[in-house]
């Protein structure tokens, strides 16, 4: 074995004290979350608090903020210079993987914890496959969805359940303020702003024939947007759209003004939309539902998706995870978990909630929010609302499936949220132009280009044009 020298030695010596300060002090495990007001403090007093309960715990814990927006494009650069723990968005999770920038969870304790937890589509983005086997990669501890906003000025909680009451509601105001009024108006006209048609299930059996990148592939059998139910839910929001009392895109001006305005009563949108909307309508006219349901009829039912039948709007549902770096001290490994498995469970997002208004990913918070509100009285009506709805909606929706660039680009970037808004828009709306324009859909998510042409016979179900890369 060759000797070290003595600058050899120093300089590992020097190494070592340069981590150790890189790293804040000597014995810790650092952990990312996000940067939102209050957000590191309320983690830090929750890692102190843990460490308190469990003294002997050997390390330290040092809580950071960081955008959870931007972060996976750090650690996938260079991971040996993140945190031991970190946390990002859903979509990240297979990349980081694959990447070799991720530890799997191997604790088993917090294995059945994320399982018993989590709604299956959660646990499901929370895996990926490296090396032909499956592994528990991230740990959700945060959720995020679509809902509802309305003026309570002209809206009730009642005609705020469906998008026929709804209509009702801006026929009365129609009358009282001497203009057509639509009933519902969304932020845009892309693929996520504008996706709860899309993503609409049978509010019963909450199934859809929709699949979107199902196993992360554009490939064959992964993705499906022509099935009855699909056509049906163009047909009806195209007449929705042509109703003078239904739904409507956004103007020039924005929807904040549409809202301010009275063009519109109510509004699908995001937690990140929902002060705009408050501004917009007074803070004490704001009311929060799930998304609403509607009902087929005759002129819109298609095929097996008969005329009578009730469909919930769907939602993108996403969810924050927290991983563990590849690039840990092995020694830390368990104690990582240890954390991860405090943090994560849901004593600790009821508090989070609580205290930083984050909302939990975990399954049952719906149900909870009682118990939670008897707890913590100063919360106010409308977060506890606006969780409620957000996190009820999780039955009626998918985490974004986009765990690579190409797949995000195939969705929103090539032509796709253009050719679904020309069905919404079109005139004398046929059938057949339905099933045309979704399988024109289906080609651009598969191939990321437009279809040449349209086959006599529809739908079709395999449209990719690529053979799957052998395993």
């Amino acid at each position: 074995m060759k000797k070290l020298t003595l600058i050899g030695m120093a300089a590992m010596v020097l190494g070592v004290a340069a981590s150790v300060t890189a790293c804040g002090q000597e014995k810790s495990i650092s952990l990312w979350v996000g940067n939102e007001e209050g957000v590191v403090s309320f983690y830090q007093s929750k890692c102190d608090a843990f460490r308190e309960a469990n003294p002997d715990f050997p390390y330290k814990i040092k809580v950071s903020g960081s955008d959870l927006g931007s972060i996976a494009g750090t650690i996938l650069k260079d991971p040996s210079a993140c945190a031991d723990i970190y946390s990002v968005a859903h979509d990240n999770v297979g990349k980081l993987a694959q990447n070799g920038s991720a530890s799997a969870i191997t604790d088993t304790e917090l294995k059945a914890q994320v399982e018993a937890d989590n709604s299956a589509s959660f646990v499901k983005v929370s895996k990926s496959t490296v090396s032909n086997t499956e592994f528990l990669f991230a740990v959700p501890y945060i959720s995020q969805a679509l809902f509802l906003m309305y003026d309570t000025r002209y809206v009730t909680a009642e005609q705020a359940s469906s998008f026929e009451s709804l209509k009702e509601a801006a026929v009365a105001a129609s009358a009282s303020l001497g203009k057509d009024v639509k009933a519902v108006e969304c932020p845009g006209t892309d693929g996520y702003n504008f996706s709860f048609t899309l993503l609409s299930r049978n509010n019963t059996t909450k199934e859809t024939s929709l699949k979107i990148y199902d196993d992360g592939t554009i490939f064959n059998g992964s993705t499906y947007v022509q099935g009855d139910d699909e056509v049906a839910y163009a047909k009806w929001i195209n007449s929705y759209f042509h109703d003078k009392n239904g739904f409507r895109f956004p103007t020039d001006a924005g929807w904040t003004l549409d809202i301010q305005n009275h063009n519109a009563l109510a509004f699908i949108g995001g937690a990140w939309h929902r002060s705009a909307f408050a501004s917009a309508v007074g803070e004490s006219n704001l009311g929060i539902a799930m998304l609403p349901t509607f009902t087929l009829t005759d002129a819109t039912a298609f095929g097996t998706a008969t005329s009578g039948t009730t469909y919930r709007a769907g939602t993108f549902a996403d969810c924050k995870v927290m991983m563990i770096n590849s690039k840990i001290d092995r020694a830390k490994y368990d104690y990582a978990q240890q954390i991860i498995k405090y943090l994560s469970s849901k004593d600790t997002q009821n508090e989070a909630f609580a205290k930083v208004g984050i909302v939990p990913s975990y399954s049952a918070f719906a149900q909870n929010i009682d118990a939670i509100k008897a707890a913590n009285p100063s919360i106010p009506q409308i977060v506890l609302d606006q969780a409620v709805a957000q996190t009820s909606m999780t039955e009626y929706s998918i985490p974004q499936p986009f765990v690579d660039a190409r797949l995000n680009n195939f969705y929103y970037q090539m032509g796709a949220p253009a050719v679904y808004q020309a069905l919404v828009e079109a005139d004398n709306l046929t059938d057949r132009q339905v099933q045309e324009g979704l399988y024109k859909l289906q080609y651009i998510w598969q191939n990321g280009a437009a279809a040449e042409s349209v086959p006599e016979q529809l739908p079709v179900a395999d449209l990719c044009i690529y053979e799957r890369p052998a395993a």
